[in-house]
């Protein structure tokens, strides 16, 4: 039997753009691959894990939750989104009212400096 992928819309832009929410261990495996990056090891854990993708569902940018907590945003290879992707998920985000540490869109550059260590405030987008 062929893995598909179950991942869910939960946000759609006018141009076919999305936010989808990854549910199935193959989601998050898939993710991880076409990202090259670590998302399918957080599969069993307290996480959420979106991924932005284009018109032709392709990922761009994976947004990482604990709870309503947006922790980290990152791009390809985890490094950090391009700006044209940002603006999309903050939008998502800020339509959404989701709590975000202010390191969130850094975050994968801030550990390269600080040998792994960071530390993080928390803000809610669309408040206010």
């Amino acid at each position: 039997m062929e893995e598909v992928d179950d991942s869910v819309e939960v946000f759609s832009f006018e141009d076919g753009w999305r936010i989808v929410e990854l549910l199935t261990k193959f989601d998050y495996q898939r993710e991880g691959g076409l990202m090259g990056n670590c998302v399918g090891m957080y599969y069993d854990g307290p996480h959420t894990i979106y991924s932005l993708r284009n018109s032709l569902n392709e990922p761009r940018a994976n947004i990482l939750l604990v709870g309503r907590e947006v922790t980290e945003v990152a791009g390809r290879y985890n490094t950090v989104p391009k700006p044209k992707y940002i603006k999309r998920v903050k939008r998502f985000l800020a339509e959404h009212g989701y709590t975000v540490a202010p390191t969130a869109f850094l975050i994968t550059e801030l550990r390269s400096r600080n040998g792994g260590r960071i530390q993080n405030e928390t803000r809610r987008y669309g408040a206010g």
